[in-house]
């Protein structure tokens, strides 16, 4: 099924398209959408996987790409800046390493090129295999995950942010984070391949990312040839939210320096 996604956009010029993580949806680069679009047209979409029609199926990192394809496609957008966190940034290296021409630059935020290890499947398959039901999601799943999207600080200090996307996340039924997880836990590890992207990069990383520890992105940098790495302080998983004015002045940045597309 070929969903209709939810896609936020502003400004004009060249396209930069934006795809979130795990239990989030569009709304996590609403600082970026803003601060962008006085230069760019930034198109910031909610995959399948937050859909509500179709967000209880099974699917793929390829469904991923084809649904980023799509949002450009329909945008009547060739060729754009492709922005992915988390789950996105898996997304974001299939899409690089399969459809190079239509990618002017790579924004990968929160994520890596590492397929998960035997301890680490083991971890999340302990929270997340009992997800598979259509109950609410529910207060225990909400705490444990908790520290993975959002740093120590934003879960002391910022509990608006915190409770805005865990209210979200309790409206959901159990089964739609067992989709997403499904998708990408057995993800094949990328690294050997990321000396084939000759695409400009610039990798985001909040320096106290409990879901992805920051030296998978400083490998993620490493390996893809001219690569930035821009570590945020004070920052989680979702580091567009958490600093959003640092990660939007970074973005901007690498933006500017590139040619035209």
């Amino acid at each position: 099924m070929e969903p209709t996604l939810e896609v936020a956009e502003a400004g004009s010029g060249p396209a930069v398209v934006l795809s979130h993580g795990t239990l989030l949806d569009h709304e996590m680069y609403a600082p970026q959408v803003a601060g962008l679009s006085e230069a760019y047209r930034v198109l910031a979409y909610t995959s399948r996987a937050g859909s509500p029609a179709c967000w209880t199926e099974e699917h793929t990192l390829d469904d991923l790409v084809d649904d980023c394809l799509r949002v450009a496609d329909a945008a009547g957008v060739n060729r754009f800046v492709l922005g992915g966190m988390s789950v996105g940034g898996f997304m974001a290296l299939e899409a690089a390493l399969k459809y190079p021409d239509r990618i002017a630059g790579l924004l990968l935020i929160g994520t890596m090129a590492n397929a998960f290890t035997t301890e680490e499947k083991a971890r999340y398959a302990e929270l997340l295999e009992p997800m598979n039901r259509m109950e609410l999601i529910q207060p225990d799943f909400v705490a444990a995950f908790e520290p993975v999207i959002f740093g120590p600080e934003s879960i002391a200090d910022n509990r608006e942010l915190v409770e805005r996307w865990t209210a979200k996340w309790r409206a959901r039924p159990s089964r739609t984070v067992w989709c997403e997880y499904r998708s990408w836990i057995d993800r094949v590890d990328r690294r050997d391949r990321l000396g084939e992207i000759q695409i400009p990069t610039l990798v985001i990383h909040g320096e106290q990312d409990g879901g992805i520890p920051l030296e998978r992105a400083q490998e993620l940098a490493g390996g893809i040839p001219g690569a930035r790495l821009l570590p945020v302080p004070g920052s989680g998983h979702i580091v567009t939210e958490e600093q959003p004015d640092l990660v939007t002045r970074g973005i901007r940045a690498f933006l500017d320096a590139l040619p035209r597309w």
